[in-house]
């Protein structure tokens, strides 16, 4: 079973739970903080996918690295462990968003560019996203990529909105061809 398989049933599972126990904020902010310290230290990566160290050793560290993480939250960590699915933690953490977000209504939006945009073009294309994809609301975030040589190029919900100067080359150049 892949790597996003596996991490998004553990995420659901966490989700519907939290859900159900009415403490989805707190779960929320317990993943956002290990997404945060799993992209902050690379220590805590090597040790989840370590098969050297005992299950035991890992649970310890989990609960002492996480004190501040709600039960449910350090409960999944440890069911997890248990299962030999530790280094599936940090995956959990961005499917376990995924959910939240569908579930908020939130859509995920990255817009690539060869230069920063502008404020007044960061909101025109928050407003393109939220009306295109029905969302109540955008987060956005934002690429810097020279060789996109202008224009930009929006992706969300596995839709790509290309208007990119390279783009319209090479459609023009494939225009020129058939011609």
């Amino acid at each position: 079973m892949s790597e996003i398989r596996i991490a998004r049933r553990y995420a659901k599972a966490l989700f519907e739970k939290a859900l159900e126990d009415k403490s989805l904020d707190a779960v929320v902010a317990d993943v956002l903080t290990i997404q945060t310290a799993c992209a902050e230290s690379q220590d805590l990566i090597v040790f989840l996918n370590s098969p050297m160290l005992r299950k035991g050793v890992k649970k310890d560290a989990l609960a002492k690295i996480f004190t501040s993480c709600s039960d449910l939250s350090k409960q999944l960590m440890m069911l997890m462990t248990d299962k030999n699915r530790e280094s599936f933690i940090p995956a959990m953490t961005v499917e376990f968003m995924v959910f939240f977000n569908k579930h908020k209504g939130i859509t995920t939006a990255e817009v690539t560019s060869a230069v920063a945009l502008s404020e007044q073009t960061l909101d025109a294309v928050i407003k393109y996203v939220a009306q295109t994809s029905g969302a109540n609301d955008v987060v956005l975030k934002q690429c810097i990529d020279p060789s996109v040589i202008g224009g930009m190029n929006i992706v969300f919900d596995g839709k790509i909105y290309d208007a990119t100067i390279s783009n319209q080359i090479i459609k023009l150049k494939k225009d020129l061809q058939i011609a």
